[in-house]
């Protein structure tokens, strides 16, 4: 789990990063996977305590706010209603997978798509006007290629009328 504080328009106190962090680190025990939890603590106009979590989730995002007269408060207050949300977000997931409908062996159901041939094809390295080049050469329809200047995976398809479109995946590179 990563936990960031910020201080906003307050002296940072050890003692109260260590709480916060204490509290935030309760949340762990709701999901499987690795938390990145971002919280700003504020003070607006010398009487506001603000605290603003940012909770990211295997790239869902939860934000959760909260304003009160005593900052210990909201932090109890904000990691409340991050916990529900939590739970909220574990319990859609749990249904989602009880839910989906599972592959079975005994065969093909009726007006079911399935998958005929399951290939593994290496990205090459090359820019989007080679790709292009080798995409009218093969005459094939398509061509997965990763982009040698980001490093995404790419696909590149020939439309009917003739123009080629470009599909660039997004996210971390490994």
């Amino acid at each position: 789990m990563d936990i960031t504080i910020s201080f906003r328009h307050i002296i940072a106190d050890d003692v109260l990063k260590k709480y916060v962090e204490e509290k935030l680190s309760r949340l762990q025990k709701y999901v499987e996977m690795p938390l990145d939890v971002h919280a700003v603590l504020s003070i607006e106009r010398k009487y506001r305590q603000r605290v603003d979590v940012t909770c990211t989730l295997n790239g869902v995002v939860i934000n959760v706010h909260e304003v009160m007269n005593d900052m210990y408060a909201a932090v109890d207050s904000v990691v409340d209603k991050l916990e529900a949300r939590l739970k909220r977000y574990r319990d859609k997931v749990k249904r989602y997978r009880e839910e989906r409908p599972r592959v079975s062996s005994a065969g093909p159901e009726e007006g079911a798509g399935n998958i005929i041939v399951m290939r593994t094809i290496e990205a090459k390295p090359m820019d989007p006007e080679e790709a292009m080049m080798q995409l009218r050469a093969s005459g094939n329809s398509f061509i997965i290629f990763r982009d040698t200047e980001r490093g995404n995976v790419c696909v590149m398809y020939k439309r009917r009328d003739g123009n080629f479109n470009l599909i660039e995946t997004a996210g971390r590179v490994v």
